[in-house]
């Protein structure tokens, strides 16, 4: 009975695969000027009320056509529209490349919003208070597809994230080499902001689908083409002004296209400026450039060479307490800024240039193979500034010895009278909120000392620059092939080397003469040593100028190589992938200082740390006809421990964390999938858990009295939920789009810590547990909504308003807050642990957006202008309402008053999102 039910089985798979009644069509969508396939072009069969977009490549496929002669229509708003004769008469019809060409007049509603950089602007480094730095990866999802238009530009700017996923999840290729940071995993959209026209090819994968250059992360792939011979012949001048991060752009482009000689030149440059952002103290400078080139050596093959880079300098912004919020009575309020002579200067300043430089060889003998080999040069810094000092007052304007809580939760007793007084105080003088530059550059002029023989104004505080230099190698090739009409293999080997140094240099000593390179928090904890203080035995008691590097100094090296392969099986009823990848990544670290408290640790080369890794994901889409489909993906993968959180102090010392292990990831994702002319939509869900990983927290411990490296293994974190995206066209002219996003992410152990001082020769202080099992994970707003109504004119204008709900975004939690050391003594049901121990949820929010376009023909008003020019006009305003009371995130402060056990000591921060915001682009095509 059991084999006979085995053989049924076999034999039905076989049949409805095999003995396909109806046929499958396939073909390609590519623009007629390149030859380039085109990504999110809806191909339909109106006599059967079918629809496919095509996907990264152009590609499409129908299935359950019956035989018959029908019209295809290949259609969206910015190609010109083309009906192809379509005969199907055999089970697998494939008609081939069908060349369309770009409609100029409607190129206006392909972008209707422009990617500002929103997020990292206002996101902190690890040294702020131990929050992490925020990729904008979001903008690189984007896409025609509803939901993550939606994920990237209506929920993005309220740190939502897709899937829950706190670590960046996606992988981004540029010309098929590999742009995520070797060491954070991170693709970082300010490396190559500013230049929007010649990013624009991009082809996204998202989830666990299968692509082409890679085996993708979490949140899928998106491929960026950036060579010469991509962009469209034109020459394109723009202008953005906008209230967000800057307040200009202005781009100019110029493409030749493929020219008859072989040759194709593309050439972009842009600035983007203010003196000024939304959040006051901010401002932006940024520069970007773009060279393209490529060369058709014959029918078969070519090269490519592509080089860019954005020079940028931009004024941070930082979270704040509510108490601090409300005394300067801005929800806006930063205090990184204060008034020097008058003008405004930010403390905190992200000063970066990465230019990077690719060389491209492709081969194409036939259509049914590709071959792409690619060498990547990066190089270039990043930098972060911050107020430094030495044997003086913490100078930033809301520590929270400054405000006037800090007479109330006082250990020796609360004095009320003392905190009114400097409520009043800083009230009245509202500039006492910010940083005092003009006493900062006094205190340090009037500090006439002597040391090492150097006699001059020694300086207590100076502006220290935190520098990554960085040098990067990468070597990437993929080869595509189609083995038959049903089955596409895909292969690649990539490595990559990466080497970095890292350092503190001395950015201004504001009025000083010289700085010392010492350790003053080694200095408290062991007095009068000579020796514990210094940051370099090497050169003890060192005197440091503009441009000096001083507090520490470590190289990092780091390698990866690995292969992936992928099948793809395509056929009626039934499209199958399997992928893989294997790896070997490992990194070491040369310090370059030795510490007086780690001198055997601290200088010279670490041990270098090897890992294999490996994944492998597979699917099935199961197409219940034409228009119907189900699927389901699942995969497991691994991913080697980063050098963060192996070596716990890399500043400092060698040392590293026992016995470092892999993360593992199991996922699983699966759905429902509509595509029909009236009606697309897509309902899926997935389950995500990551294990064993590795999370450490650098902070000021209250109870040690030093700053600490608070090591967390074992973490293990479950994402899981449900998305949907509806969209209806209700005549040809208007649509309504639906999105949902509703999930849990959360812990779902309690993890082992143990604590190293940063500044003590102890060398860790016992192991606990954390218990923050079933504590939610600060992922953004869990449950987001948008409902979108849309209006596109024949006539090229269009208008979009969107209504927003975003719900249950929880704050970041202090893990030691939550261990028997914080709350062991107190009284279950007390409102003392109740208050220690329960995690904030911030208020929901509701946004309504509004964009506007349209597309001018310049000939029809301009006497002797060209029928290639075109002006195009987008205006968009997020946050109509112009609610400025939106907490978009925030975060348990890391410091604990373990004595006191009083939470409000140390209470949480908060980010807050835009009010109205706002941005006009006009540009002018030729």
């Amino acid at each position: 009975m059991k084999h006979s039910l085995i053989t049924g089985l076999l034999l039905l798979c076989f049949f409805s695969v095999f003995a396909q009644q109806d046929a499958l069509v396939k073909g390609k969508v590519v623009a007629a000027a390149t030859q380039k396939g085109i990504a999110d072009v809806e191909v339909t069969i109106p006599e059967l009320k079918l629809m496919k977009t095509t996907d990264g490549s152009g590609e499409f496929t129908f299935s359950n056509v019956p035989f018959g002669t029908y019209r295809m229509i290949v259609a969206t708003t910015f190609i010109h529209n083309d009906t192809v004769k379509l005969t199907v008469s055999n089970n697998l019809v494939d008609i081939g490349t069908v060349a369309v060409s770009i409609d100029e007049a409607a190129t206006s509603m392909q972008s209707q919003q422009m990617p500002t950089i929103s997020l990292e602007e206002s996101a902190v480094s690890a040294d702020d208070e131990g929050v992490s730095d925020q990729s904008v990866s979001g903008v690189l999802t984007a896409s025609r597809d509803p939901f993550l238009s939606a994920a990237a530009y209506t929920f993005g700017p309220l740190r939502y994230q897709l899937r829950g996923y706190t670590r960046d999840q996606l992988e981004v290729y540029m010309n098929g080499v590999p742009m995520n940071d070797i060491e954070s995993g991170s693709a970082f959209w300010g490396q190559w902001g500013g230049l929007n026209d010649v990013f624009r090819n991009q082809a996204v994968t998202f989830g666990l689908q299968p692509a082409e250059t890679g085996f993708g992360g979490l949140t899928g792939v998106t491929q960026i083409d950036a060579t010469a011979a991509s962009q469209r012949q034109q020459t394109r001048i723009s202008y953005a002004a906008s209230n967000r991060t800057y307040r200009n752009r202005v781009m100019i482009t110029h493409n030749t296209g493929m020219m008859q000689n072989g040759w194709a030149f593309s050439v972009s440059a842009s600035k983007r400026w203010s003196d000024e952002g939304y959040i006051p103290g901010t401002y932006y400078n940024g520069y970007s450039y773009y060279l393209g080139i490529s060369k058709k050596i014959n029918d078969k093959s070519s090269l490519h060479l592509t080089t860019f880079g954005t020079p940028t300098s931009r004024g941070k912004a930082m979270p704040a307490t509510q108490e601090a919020i409300d005394i300067a009575g801005d929800n806006f309020y930063n205090p990184n800024w204060g008034l020097q002579n008058g003008k405004v200067r930010n403390s905190r300043v992200n000063n970066t240039f990465q230019p990077t430089t690719i060389l491209n060889y492709q081969y194409k003998p036939n259509n049914n193979t590709f071959w792409n080999v690619a060498f990547a040069f990066q190089t270039g810094y990043n930098g972060n500034t911050a107020l430094d000092w030495y044997n003086s007052p913490d100078p930033r304007p809301d520590y929270y010895r400054n405000l006037p809580s800090y007479y109330i939760n006082n250990p020796t007793g609360a004095n009320y009278k003392e905190a009114a007084a400097q409520e009043a105080y800083l009230r009245a003088h509202p500039e006492r909120m910010q940083v005092d530059w003009n006493g900062l550059y006094q205190a340090n002029m009037m500090n006439v000392e002597t040391v090492n023989g150097v006699t001059g104004k020694r300086s207590l505080t100076v502006v220290g620059e935190d520098r990554d230099d960085v040098n990067r190698y990468t070597f990437a090739t993929n080869l595509q092939k189609n083995l038959g009409e049903h089955v596409t293999v895909y292969t690649g080997i990539t490595g990559i080397l990466q080497m970095a140094e890292s350092y503190r240099k001395i950015d201004d000593l504001l009025g000083g003469d010289y700085f010392v390179n010492l350790n003053q928090f080694a200095e408290r904890t062991y007095i009068g040593n000579a020796k514990f203080n210094q940051n370099d035995l090497n050169n003890p008691n060192a005197i440091v100028r503009v441009g000096d590097k001083y507090g520490y100094d470590y190289k990092s090296r780091f390698h990866k190589a690995f292969w992936w392969g992928q099948s793809t099986f395509t056929f009626n009823k039934f499209d199958f992938f399997l992928t893989a990848r294997l790896g070997m990544e490992g990194f070491q670290r040369d310090g370059l200082y030795k510490s007086g408290l780690f001198p055997t640790e601290s200088f010279g080369t670490s041990k270098t740390f090897n890992f294999l890794t490996y994944a492998a994901k597979g699917g099935a889409t199961y197409k219940i006809d034409g228009r119907n489909y189900l699927y389901v993906n699942g995969g497991v993968m691994t991913n080697a421990p980063t050098f963060d959180n192996t070596f716990f102090s890399p500043r400092t010392r060698n040392t590293t964390i026992d016995n470092p292990r892999m993360e593992k990831i199991q996922t699983i994702e699966g759905g429902y999938l509509l595509r029909s002319p009236a009606l697309s939509g897509r309902l899926s869900g997935f389950v995500t858990d990551i294990k064993d990983m590795v999370d450490i927290k650098r902070f000021y411990h209250e109870d040690y009295r030093t700053f600490v490296n608070y090591v967390m293994r074992n973490v293990d974190i479950r994402s899981m939920g449900a998305e949907l995206a509806l969209q209806a066209k209700i005549s040809p002219s208007f649509s309504a789009t639906a999105v949902a996003s509703v999930m849990q992410v959360f812990y779902t152990n309690r993890p082992d810590v143990s604590i190293y001082r940063d500044n003590d020769t102890t060398s860790r202080v016992g192991t606990s547990k954390v218990y923050i099992k079933d504590y939610y994970v600060a992922a953004g707003p869990q449950s987001a909504y948008t409902l979108g109504l849309n209006y596109r004119s024949p006539k090229y204008w269009y208008a979009n308003v969107n209504f927003n709900y975003l719900d249950r975004n929880y704050i970041d939690i202090n893990p030691s807050k939550r261990t028997s050391d914080a709350v062991g003594l107190l009284e279950d049901g007390s409102a003392q642990k109740a208050a220690i121990l329960s995690q904030e949820k911030l208020p929901s929010a509701f946004t309504v957006d509004l964009f506007a376009g349209m597309s001018i023909k310049v000939k029809k008003y301009i006497k002797g202008a060209s029928d290639a020019s075109f002006l195009y006009i987008n205006v968009g305003v997020n946050n109509v309402l112009n609610n400025k009371s939106i907490v978009t995130g925030g975060f348990e402060q890391l410091r604990f008053d373990y004595g006191t056990q009083n939470s409000d000591r140390f209470p949480a921060k908060y980010f807050y999102g835009f009010g109205a915001n706002y941005f006009i682009n006009i540009s002018y095509k030729f």
